[in-house]
């Protein structure tokens, strides 16, 4: 899907998929230099007032399939 966000804890080594809503997406696929740093600050806000879970310790794998890096 390509609304799923894979993620791993560095902590354990786990991997996480998260499903975005249609806004956290649109924040993840920001490429806008200006504007990317805010927008992944807003997603990792979002996924944590929504889900509970803190995004800091965890290393970006997959956006729908894709890799992140």
């Amino acid at each position: 899907m390509e609304n799923i966000l894979t993620v791993t804890c560095l902590a354990t080594n786990i991997p996480l998929d998260i499903e975005l809503d249609l806004v956290e997406l649109a924040w993840a696929k920001d490429n806008n230099p200006k504007t990317i740093n805010e927008s992944w600050y807003k997603l990792c806000e979002s996924v944590q007032a929504r889900l509970g879970i803190d995004m800091q310790g965890f290393e970006l794998e997959t956006l729908g399939g894709r890799p992140i890096h």
